[in-house]
């Protein structure tokens, strides 16, 4: 059961760095649906770094599209798995954090 779970832990960072891989080159669709993976996988066993980073890179993709209310959904989801998380991997998200918080603060300008 170790062995299943540390690969299943394994396949949700590939999905995520699938997903960034798929965006950098603009494929928003191939990225949404990796990204989801990661979400749902990472869910499954608890893996709380991996679940918190595609969460906000799925909140800031939805952003962008100007999907605000699912994109706070998901963005919020991330903040309140992070305090599940212990102290010593907050150092880990520092960065992912700031950037879900200054989403979610931003003031909205329609083009």
């Amino acid at each position: 059961m170790q062995h299943t779970n540390e690969q299943i832990i394994q396949q949700a960072n590939t999905e995520f760095l699938k997903a960034l891989r798929y965006l950098d080159y603009g494929k928003v669709k191939q990225g949404e649906a990796c990204l989801k993976q990661a979400t749902h996988l990472a869910n499954l066993l608890n893996d709380h770094i991996t679940f918190i980073r595609a969460a906000i890179c799925y909140g800031e993709l939805l952003w962008h599209a100007e999907k605000y209310d699912a994109s706070d959904h998901w963005l919020q989801l991330a903040l309140d798995r992070l305090t599940a998380v212990q102290q010593d991997i907050n150092d880990l998200l520092d960065v992912d954090v700031h950037r879900a918080r200054s989403l979610l603060n931003h003031q909205r300008h329609p083009l």
